[in-house]
Protein backbone atom coordinates (compact mmCIF):
# COMPACT_ATOMS: atom_id res chain seq x y z
CA UNK A 1 0.00 0.00 0.00
CA UNK A 2 1.23 3.43 -1.07
CA UNK A 3 -0.06 6.61 1.08
CA UNK A 4 0.73 10.07 0.32
CA UNK A 5 -0.03 12.79 2.56
CA UNK A 6 0.16 16.92 2.71
CA UNK A 7 2.02 19.14 4.28
CA UNK A 8 1.07 22.81 4.42
CA UNK A 9 3.27 24.98 6.75
CA UNK A 10 1.97 26.76 9.15
CA UNK A 11 4.96 29.18 9.70
CA UNK A 12 8.11 28.99 9.03
CA UNK A 13 10.88 25.96 8.87
CA UNK A 14 14.18 25.44 10.74
CA UNK A 15 15.40 22.27 8.68
CA UNK A 16 13.80 20.50 5.03
CA UNK A 17 12.15 17.33 6.94
CA UNK A 18 13.81 13.69 5.34
CA UNK A 19 12.63 10.45 5.22
CA UNK A 20 14.72 10.07 9.04
CA UNK A 21 13.01 13.20 9.97
CA UNK A 22 9.25 11.56 8.90
CA UNK A 23 10.38 8.31 10.51
CA UNK A 24 11.42 9.64 13.66
CA UNK A 25 7.93 11.89 14.57
CA UNK A 26 6.13 8.59 13.40
CA UNK A 27 7.97 6.65 16.21
CA UNK A 28 7.03 9.78 18.73
CA UNK A 29 3.57 9.16 17.63
CA UNK A 30 3.49 5.61 18.37
CA UNK A 31 5.27 6.02 21.73
CA UNK A 32 2.72 9.24 22.93
CA UNK A 33 -0.53 6.93 21.57
CA UNK A 34 0.18 3.45 21.78
CA UNK A 35 3.30 3.25 25.08
CA UNK A 36 6.81 1.79 24.95
CA UNK A 37 6.46 -1.66 24.65
CA UNK A 38 4.13 -1.32 21.28
CA UNK A 39 6.73 1.17 20.11
CA UNK A 40 9.51 -1.26 21.10
CA UNK A 41 7.60 -4.11 19.02
CA UNK A 42 7.30 -2.04 15.94
CA UNK A 43 11.35 -0.78 16.00
CA UNK A 44 11.70 -4.91 16.56
CA UNK A 45 10.19 -5.49 13.14
CA UNK A 46 13.02 -3.71 11.00
CA UNK A 47 15.26 -6.50 12.08
CA UNK A 48 13.35 -8.71 9.88
CA UNK A 49 11.39 -6.69 7.44
CA UNK A 50 11.05 -2.99 7.53
CA UNK A 51 6.95 -2.52 8.19
CA UNK A 52 6.80 1.04 6.78
CA UNK A 53 9.11 3.11 4.22
CA UNK A 54 9.11 6.61 4.29
CA UNK A 55 10.06 9.14 1.36
CA UNK A 56 12.02 12.56 1.56
CA UNK A 57 10.09 15.56 0.91
CA UNK A 58 8.43 15.76 -2.22
CA UNK A 59 7.75 19.08 -3.31
CA UNK A 60 4.92 20.60 -4.85
CA UNK A 61 5.38 24.41 -6.71
CA UNK A 62 1.57 25.56 -8.15
CA UNK A 63 -0.10 22.16 -8.38
CA UNK A 64 2.88 20.12 -9.52
CA UNK A 65 4.66 17.13 -7.87
CA UNK A 66 8.55 17.92 -8.14
CA UNK A 67 11.46 14.91 -7.35
CA UNK A 68 14.63 14.74 -6.74
CA UNK A 69 16.17 14.83 -10.47
CA UNK A 70 17.94 11.21 -11.30
CA UNK A 71 21.17 11.19 -9.87
CA UNK A 72 22.56 10.12 -13.41
CA UNK A 73 20.89 12.34 -15.72
CA UNK A 74 23.25 14.45 -18.09
CA UNK A 75 26.10 11.77 -16.89
CA UNK A 76 26.83 9.66 -20.00
CA UNK A 77 28.78 11.80 -22.70
CA UNK A 78 28.17 8.94 -25.36
CA UNK A 79 24.58 9.34 -25.27
CA UNK A 80 24.48 12.77 -25.95
CA UNK A 81 24.67 14.20 -29.55
CA UNK A 82 26.47 17.23 -31.45
CA UNK A 83 30.26 17.33 -30.84
CA UNK A 84 31.90 17.92 -27.75
CA UNK A 85 31.18 21.60 -26.96
CA UNK A 86 27.23 21.19 -27.51
CA UNK A 87 27.54 17.72 -25.33
CA UNK A 88 29.57 19.84 -22.52
CA UNK A 89 26.88 22.79 -22.28
CA UNK A 90 24.04 20.41 -22.28
CA UNK A 91 25.71 17.67 -19.76
CA UNK A 92 26.12 21.95 -17.59
CA UNK A 93 22.82 22.63 -18.35
CA UNK A 94 21.51 19.65 -16.33
CA UNK A 95 23.77 19.23 -14.16
CA UNK A 96 22.37 22.71 -12.36
CA UNK A 97 18.81 20.88 -12.17
CA UNK A 98 17.96 19.97 -9.08
CA UNK A 99 14.26 19.04 -9.21
CA UNK A 100 12.11 17.43 -12.35
CA UNK A 101 8.13 17.32 -12.86
CA UNK A 102 6.19 14.27 -12.72
CA UNK A 103 6.30 13.87 -16.65
CA UNK A 104 9.84 13.72 -16.74
CA UNK A 105 10.10 11.19 -14.13
CA UNK A 106 7.69 9.16 -15.15
CA UNK A 107 9.06 9.14 -18.54
CA UNK A 108 12.15 8.35 -17.19
CA UNK A 109 11.05 5.73 -15.16
CA UNK A 110 9.47 4.11 -18.25
CA UNK A 111 12.90 4.78 -20.43
CA UNK A 112 11.43 7.02 -22.52
CA UNK A 113 14.52 9.08 -21.84
CA UNK A 114 13.17 12.43 -21.52
CA UNK A 115 14.70 15.72 -19.87
CA UNK A 116 14.11 17.90 -17.53
CA UNK A 117 13.86 21.66 -18.49
CA UNK A 118 17.31 23.54 -17.63
CA UNK A 119 15.81 26.17 -15.94
CA UNK A 120 16.07 26.05 -12.48
CA UNK A 121 13.19 25.51 -9.98
CA UNK A 122 13.13 27.35 -6.82
CA UNK A 123 10.69 24.91 -4.19
CA UNK A 124 11.30 26.85 -1.35
CA UNK A 125 13.11 30.63 0.14
CA UNK A 126 15.44 30.79 2.24
CA UNK A 127 16.06 33.53 4.82
CA UNK A 128 18.25 34.83 7.84
CA UNK A 129 17.21 35.91 10.65
CA UNK A 130 19.30 37.90 13.16
CA UNK A 131 19.31 37.09 17.05
CA UNK A 132 20.92 38.62 19.63
CA UNK A 133 22.75 36.20 22.29
CA UNK A 134 21.16 36.28 26.09
CA UNK A 135 23.51 37.00 28.86
CA UNK A 136 22.58 34.62 31.24
CA UNK A 137 23.84 36.31 34.74
CA UNK A 138 21.80 39.38 33.65
CA UNK A 139 18.93 38.30 31.35
CA UNK A 140 19.77 41.01 28.71
CA UNK A 141 21.55 41.39 25.29
CA UNK A 142 24.30 43.67 27.56
CA UNK A 143 27.50 41.94 25.93
CA UNK A 144 25.61 39.61 23.43
CA UNK A 145 26.69 39.09 19.88
CA UNK A 146 24.26 38.82 17.07
CA UNK A 147 23.59 35.43 15.79
CA UNK A 148 21.91 34.27 12.51
CA UNK A 149 19.39 31.65 11.90
CA UNK A 150 18.65 30.21 8.88
CA UNK A 151 14.91 29.72 7.85
CA UNK A 152 12.88 27.86 5.01
CA UNK A 153 9.73 29.09 3.73
CA UNK A 154 7.74 26.91 1.05
CA UNK A 155 4.08 26.75 0.23
CA UNK A 156 3.87 22.97 0.70
CA UNK A 157 5.24 19.22 0.35
CA UNK A 158 3.95 15.46 0.26
CA UNK A 159 4.91 12.03 1.87
CA UNK A 160 5.18 8.82 0.59
CA UNK A 161 4.61 5.90 2.90
CA UNK A 162 4.99 2.48 1.98
CA UNK A 163 2.75 -0.15 4.00
CA UNK A 164 3.87 -2.80 4.11
CA UNK A 165 2.81 -4.60 7.63
CA UNK A 166 0.48 -2.47 9.89
CA UNK A 167 0.44 -3.00 14.02
CA UNK A 168 -1.14 -0.76 14.79
CA UNK A 169 -5.48 -0.88 15.30
CA UNK A 170 -5.84 2.37 13.55
CA UNK A 171 -6.13 2.45 10.26
CA UNK A 172 -2.84 3.95 8.62
CA UNK A 173 -5.23 6.53 7.03
CA UNK A 174 -6.37 7.73 10.02
CA UNK A 175 -2.80 7.47 12.25
CA UNK A 176 -0.49 8.90 9.77
CA UNK A 177 -1.93 12.38 9.66
CA UNK A 178 -3.26 12.49 13.19
CA UNK A 179 0.23 11.89 14.33
CA UNK A 180 1.64 14.21 11.84
CA UNK A 181 -0.89 17.13 12.60
CA UNK A 182 -0.25 16.80 16.41
CA UNK A 183 4.16 16.76 16.25
CA UNK A 184 5.92 19.26 15.03
CA UNK A 185 8.91 18.21 12.76
CA UNK A 186 12.31 19.27 12.30
CA UNK A 187 13.52 22.05 14.77
CA UNK A 188 13.43 24.90 16.93
CA UNK A 189 10.14 22.96 17.68
CA UNK A 190 10.08 25.11 21.64
CA UNK A 191 9.38 28.16 19.24
CA UNK A 192 6.27 27.10 17.62
CA UNK A 193 8.27 25.82 14.59
CA UNK A 194 7.64 22.57 12.21
CA UNK A 195 3.61 22.83 12.77
CA UNK A 196 1.57 21.87 9.72
CA UNK A 197 -2.13 20.75 8.09
CA UNK A 198 -1.69 17.09 7.08
CA UNK A 199 -3.98 16.08 4.79
CA UNK A 200 -4.29 12.48 2.96
CA UNK A 201 -4.11 12.55 -1.06
CA UNK A 202 -4.81 10.12 -3.65
CA UNK A 203 -1.31 8.23 -4.09
CA UNK A 204 -1.22 8.75 -8.13
CA UNK A 205 -1.14 5.32 -9.74
CA UNK A 206 1.85 5.93 -11.81
CA UNK A 207 3.62 5.44 -9.00
CA UNK A 208 2.29 2.13 -8.20
CA UNK A 209 3.08 0.77 -11.25
CA UNK A 210 6.63 1.40 -10.33
CA UNK A 211 6.45 -0.33 -6.84
CA UNK A 212 7.78 -3.54 -7.74
CA UNK A 213 10.77 -4.86 -9.91
CA UNK A 214 14.28 -5.55 -10.55
CA UNK A 215 17.00 -4.62 -12.10
CA UNK A 216 17.49 -0.44 -11.38
CA UNK A 217 15.31 1.30 -8.75
CA UNK A 218 15.64 5.19 -8.39
CA UNK A 219 15.41 6.51 -4.33
CA UNK A 220 12.85 8.72 -2.80
CA UNK A 221 14.74 8.75 0.34
CA UNK A 222 18.24 9.05 1.56
CA UNK A 223 19.27 5.47 2.67
CA UNK A 224 22.56 3.79 3.80
CA UNK A 225 24.70 1.78 1.33
CA UNK A 226 23.42 -1.89 1.50
CA UNK A 227 25.28 -5.15 0.09
CA UNK A 228 22.64 -5.75 -2.23
CA UNK A 229 23.56 -3.20 -4.80
CA UNK A 230 26.09 -2.83 -7.41
CA UNK A 231 27.76 0.55 -6.74
CA UNK A 232 30.35 -0.14 -9.97
CA UNK A 233 26.88 0.47 -12.35
CA UNK A 234 24.80 3.29 -10.47
CA UNK A 235 24.75 6.51 -10.52
CA UNK A 236 24.47 8.32 -7.06
CA UNK A 237 25.35 11.34 -4.76
CA UNK A 238 26.30 10.69 -1.12
CA UNK A 239 26.11 13.13 2.76
CA UNK A 240 27.78 12.57 5.77
CA UNK A 241 25.89 13.54 8.61
CA UNK A 242 26.16 13.46 12.28
CA UNK A 243 22.52 14.37 12.95
CA UNK A 244 21.89 15.21 16.97
CA UNK A 245 19.23 12.79 19.07
CA UNK A 246 15.79 13.80 19.11
CA UNK A 247 15.31 15.71 22.96
CA UNK A 248 12.10 17.83 22.28
CA UNK A 249 9.67 14.91 23.91
CA UNK A 250 11.80 13.48 27.08
CA UNK A 251 16.18 14.60 27.43
CA UNK A 252 18.30 12.69 26.01
CA UNK A 253 21.90 11.37 27.80
CA UNK A 254 22.88 11.15 24.32
CA UNK A 255 23.53 14.33 22.01
CA UNK A 256 24.68 13.38 18.83
CA UNK A 257 24.96 10.59 16.85
CA UNK A 258 28.17 9.46 15.19
CA UNK A 259 28.92 10.52 11.48
CA UNK A 260 26.93 8.66 8.88
CA UNK A 261 27.65 8.34 4.83
CA UNK A 262 23.64 8.78 3.50
CA UNK A 263 23.50 7.94 -0.37
CA UNK A 264 21.12 10.49 -0.96
CA UNK A 265 17.72 10.84 -2.48
CA UNK A 266 17.31 10.51 -6.43
CA UNK A 267 19.77 7.60 -6.46
CA UNK A 268 19.38 5.80 -9.61
CA UNK A 269 21.06 2.09 -8.09
CA UNK A 270 21.95 -1.24 -9.69
CA UNK A 271 20.66 -4.26 -7.75
CA UNK A 272 22.98 -7.11 -6.90
CA UNK A 273 20.21 -9.33 -6.12
CA UNK A 274 16.77 -9.29 -5.82
CA UNK A 275 15.86 -7.98 -2.23
CA UNK A 276 12.30 -6.62 -0.68
CA UNK A 277 14.59 -4.08 0.96
CA UNK A 278 17.70 -1.99 0.46
CA UNK A 279 19.21 -0.08 3.44
CA UNK A 280 19.15 -0.62 7.26
CA UNK A 281 17.80 1.06 10.75
CA UNK A 282 20.99 1.84 12.90
CA UNK A 283 21.26 1.32 16.19
CA UNK A 284 23.56 4.23 18.62
CA UNK A 285 22.98 3.60 22.47
CA UNK A 286 19.65 2.87 22.84
CA UNK A 287 18.71 5.44 19.79
CA UNK A 288 17.97 4.71 16.06
CA UNK A 289 18.62 5.98 12.82
CA UNK A 290 16.25 5.56 9.56
CA UNK A 291 18.02 4.94 6.25
CA UNK A 292 15.86 3.15 4.10
CA UNK A 293 15.47 3.61 0.28
CA UNK A 294 12.10 3.86 -0.89
CA UNK A 295 12.49 2.23 -4.21
CA UNK A 296 10.60 2.90 -7.47
CA UNK A 297 11.65 0.26 -10.36
CA UNK A 298 12.70 1.48 -13.93
CA UNK A 299 11.34 -0.49 -16.56
CA UNK A 300 14.07 -1.01 -19.58
CA UNK A 301 17.47 -2.03 -19.50
CA UNK A 302 20.12 1.33 -18.83
CA UNK A 303 18.49 3.99 -17.05
CA UNK A 304 20.57 6.38 -18.77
Amino acid sequence: MFLMLSFKPQGFLSSLPTAHTFFGAFCWGVLLFYGEERLRSFLDAYRTEPPLLFSSSIYRLKGQLLFPKPACMGLRWQNLSGNSIQAYRRHKRLKSVEFVSEEVLRSFLEGKGAEPSPEAVKVYEKALVPHASINRLTSTTAGGELFFERLYSLSEFCLLVQVRDWHFEEEPQRLLPAIYSLLPLGGNKSTGRGLFEVKMEKTPQWLLDHKEGEGYFYSLSDFFFDEGLELDMSYYHVDIRRPAVENYFARADLLWKGPMLFIRAGAVMKTREKKTSYGKLKGFSKTYHYGYALPLYLKGNEPC
